[in-house]
């Protein structure tokens, strides 16, 4: 389904770093799946199984941390251990279904384990795209990527097997509307005859409208073009003095205050598709499932990747680092530890107070946690280095838990001490 993305590059930012953020919107109920899938090397001739293709394997994968809904295969988003981030939306267009082939997600976990770069990366998805056609996994829609490293990043819509590539310059936002115009850098071959032959497009010589050739509209689109000008005036007025915390701002906005949203949000479906920050009221209502910042640089800097389970406007964005393995309450799916984790409680607002003081409290450790792991990697102390890693991702772990347990209600206490005795018992007995 459709998410927000949000970039800012190293002119834009406040310490000369790439900064990365994506909104994955499920419907309510469902949630995403955080992973550490480590790289390694393959033997030539082998072959790896999608959700609906067999592909060739690459001789070696990289070790990736991402976000990937139940059964699917493929990734919504996520970063590599070159510091290279991949966020996933869907676009309307005049594209129906088709046959088995790769799906938006497959495209991200693929361009996620072979490339080095955001450039290789547009490369490997849109070759893939090529070659193996591609649909969405969600109906109707197409895929649009965002595509960033610590040097550069790049805005991809697809439509079947063609594409639009837009090099970023400073600043972007992206949302699940078609964005390129007659702005696109690169354009896949054919396209434009296609879009003349099928009467999308006049033969006049003139460059081609991407979204004014394959784009179909809807009533949706003026909210998807509503969240894409909130966050990029938010980017723009910001721009050079940009940092993470901007970010969860910009990523758990809501638009308080802001002139004409009382009017253009009259309902409660419509404030919640006008919103950055979802949340789903209603079965089959869309809610931000889960929402990721990366901090990357061009130099040889530790990639650093917050993550928030839930809305991010009512939770913490946890820093999650490649070089070691995650605490088990943040990648087991049915942890007592992980529901909580997802809870959004908004309504509360000494337990928002109290998050806002921890959200302070991570955010100095981290930086502390950081300068130290820099030194490590300088000195060759890989090993070290992942065994720290792991005990601080525990530590703000514990951390979190210490004031959810404060503010949860007493019902709710007991119900979590029974669970994880009943999870305690089942792992002992398996």
């Amino acid at each position: 389904m459709g998410g927000d993305m949000l970039v800012a590059l190293s002119r834009a930012t406040q310490d000369g770093g790439t900064l990365f953020g994506h909104n994955c919107n499920r419907p309510a109920g469902e949630d995403v799946i955080l992973l550490r899938v480590e790289g390694r090397g393959f033997a030539p001739g082998e072959s790896v199984q999608t959700d609906a293709v067999a592909l060739p394997q690459a001789r070696r994968t990289w070790t990736v941390l991402a976000g990937r809904c139940p059964r699917q295969w493929g990734y919504q988003h996520g970063i590599n251990e070159h510091g290279v981030s991949i966020g996933l939306t869907t676009i309307r267009t005049k594209r129906r279904e088709t046959a088995a082939a790769l799906t938006g997600p497959d495209l991200v976990r693929l361009g996620l384990e072979r490339a080095a770069s955001a450039r290789q990366a547009v490369d490997v998805m849109t070759d893939l795209a090529r070659r193996h056609e591609q649909r969405s996994s969600e109906g109707e829609v197409d895929p649009a990527f965002l595509i960033a490293d610590g040097r550069e990043a790049f805005v991809v819509e697809m439509f079947g097997t063609h594409w639009a590539v837009q090099r970023v310059g400073e600043v972007r936002a992206v949302s699940d509307v078609c964005h390129l115009r007659q702005d696109w850098d690169h354009l896949s071959h054919g396209l434009a005859d296609l879009a003349i032959e099928r009467g999308w497009w006049p033969a006049d010589g003139s460059k081609l409208d991407f979204a004014g050739a394959v784009a179909q509209r809807d009533e949706q689109d003026r909210f998807s073009m509503r969240r894409w000008g909130r966050a990029t005036l938010l980017l723009e007025r910001f721009n050079g003095r940009i940092d993470h915390s901007l970010f969860r701002r910009v990523l758990g906005d809501h638009f308080e205050g802001c002139a004409g949203e009382v009017e253009f949000t009259s309902s409660p479906l419509a404030e919640s598709a006008a919103t950055l920050c979802r949340h789903g009221a209603t079965p089959g209502s869309m809610r931000t499932a889960a929402s990721l910042i990366t901090q990357t640089s061009s130099a040889d800097a530790l990639p650093i990747a917050w993550y928030s389970f839930g809305p991010p406007c009512a939770n913490v964005y946890f820093p999650l680092f490649l070089v070691g393995e995650l605490p088990l309450e943040f990648r087991r799916e049915s942890s007592v530890g992980n529901r909580r984790l997802r809870e959004a409680s908004s309504d509360n607002p000494k337990r928002q107070a109290a998050l806002a003081r921890l959200q302070d409290r991570i955010d100095q450790e981290t930086r502390e946690f950081v300068a130290e792991a820099d030194a490590l990697r300088q000195r060759g102390e890989g090993d070290r280095l992942g065994r720290l890693a792991e005990l601080f991702m525990q530590h703000t772990l514990e951390c979190w838990d210490n004031v959810d347990r404060e503010f949860a209600p007493v019902e709710r206490r007991a119900g979590q001490a029974r669970a994880e005795e009943e999870l305690v018992a089942s792992e002992a007995w398996s």
